[in-house]
């Protein structure tokens, strides 16, 4: 047992933990990088370690970036010039990110304390519906992922917590009365009110109404972030240049595309069945030198891969952006179809089938109506001023 107590403690030495496992033994068990990786070395940590934390900014999540999917950086309504580029446009952020919020203030602590690849692994623990929930059901009313039983609350020193889909407690999420408040990581409060509240004080809108209670598919099969998503940036025809003869590591790489986007999204079902926003997977091309100058190229599948794009706003897409957009429907664009043979980047995710599509498409639904126009006349005249 000695033995085993020696290995732990060198092998927590190893990789940064000794110090900080000593008050964070539930989260460091997850971990499996460097606690400063993310957590600022402060002074107050070195004075007190017991009772003083360290910050972790926007900033210190650069590292769960890329440049296929600038998540840290569309969050805050940044979009890069050119495909891996130090210069950005500057867009619509996402909502959270104008409330204030921070990544852990959504992201639980087993997501963040593991590999730094864990988005791509798994999906987050977090849902809108486990704050926000339903309009016919408060989020403490919904079940979780495992049955069908109501998730219920959590109470701990006078305080109730929500519990997520996944059962986990949410630590800063709290039920006070039938508001939601947010404990956000900067120590400011956000507060809100659930769906189910707003549509009994009448504060939706029609379409709000229509797209999630009478359109019961929506709400069971498409996700949030697929109708809230403002925009997204795609790169196309791009290019990864990997130059072994250059010394310096962090130059031997370049990435290049010919052209970018930044609309809305392309969709496609993940690995849980949900429809989901999309991008292209890039490097569509790869290069590579080796150290005595040979050239190596070759082209990968045009592929999906789902994600989320971090830009979610309160208003949401257009009906007609995803039931008459070859886009959404054919996962095409002008130069080129994404929907060759099925393929998609993300073990488990698939594109529509034809009987999906039949229920998705409604290009051409005008002209079963409208066949004949007639011109010159008082209806068509009035309905063009309304339009």
């Amino acid at each position: 047992m000695k033995h085993l107590t020696l290995v732990i403690v060198f092998t927590l030495n190893l990789f940064g933990l000794g110090e900080c496992v000593s008050c964070h033994q539930e989260q460091a068990k997850y971990m499996t990088s460097k606690c400063t990786s993310c957590h600022t070395q402060t002074l107050e940590h070195q004075q007190d370690k017991l009772h003083k934390t360290s910050p972790v900014t926007l900033q210190d999540f650069k590292k769960f970036s890329n440049d296929d999917k600038p998540v840290w950086l569309s969050y805050q309504g940044l979009l890069q010039k050119n495909y891996g580029a130090k210069e950005y446009f500057h867009m619509q952020s996402d909502i959270h990110f104008q409330k204030g919020m921070n990544c852990q203030d959504c992201h639980t602590s087993n997501e963040l304390h593991n590999d730094e690849f864990w988005h791509s692994k798994r999906e987050s623990e977090i849902k809108c519906q486990d704050c926000h929930g339903t309009t016919k059901e408060y989020p403490w009313e919904l079940g979780t992922d495992d049955n069908s039983t109501a998730r219920g609350l959590f109470k701990e020193n006078g305080v109730t917590h929500l519990v997520s889909s996944t059962g986990t407690m949410l630590v800063n999420v709290l039920k006070n009365e039938q508001n939601v408040t947010v404990v956000l990581a900067s120590g400011e409060q956000l507060e809100f009110q659930p769906l189910k509240f707003l549509k009994k004080e009448h504060l939706l809108s029609k379409s709000a109404l229509v797209s999630m209670e009478d359109i019961k598919g929506h709400l069971e099969n498409v996700a949030c972030s697929s109708c809230h998503t403002a925009w997204t940036p795609q790169f196309f025809g791009s290019v990864s240049r990997t130059n072994l003869r250059i010394k310096k590591r962090t130059n031997q790489v370049t990435k290049t595309s010919m052209f970018m986007r930044w609309e809305e999204p392309f969709l496609i079902k993940n690995q849980n069945d949900k429809i989901t926003p999309a991008a292209p997977k890039t490097p569509l091309k790869k290069i590579e030198i080796d150290k005595k100058g040979r050239v190596v190229e070759y082209w990968e599948t045009n592929r999906l891969t789902p994600f989320s794009p971090h830009t979610i706003q309160k208003g949401s897409r257009s009906c007609e952006s995803c039931h008459t957009s070859s886009k959404v429907l054919n996962a095409s664009v002008d130069f080129g179809s994404f929907q060759e043979n099925n393929i998609t980047h993300f073990n488990l995710s698939k594109v529509f089938t034809g009987a999906q599509l039949d229920k998705l498409d409604r290009r051409g639904v005008c002209l079963s109506c409208h066949e004949i126009i007639p011109s010159d006349t008082l209806a068509v005249s009035t309905v063009s001023h309304i339009s």
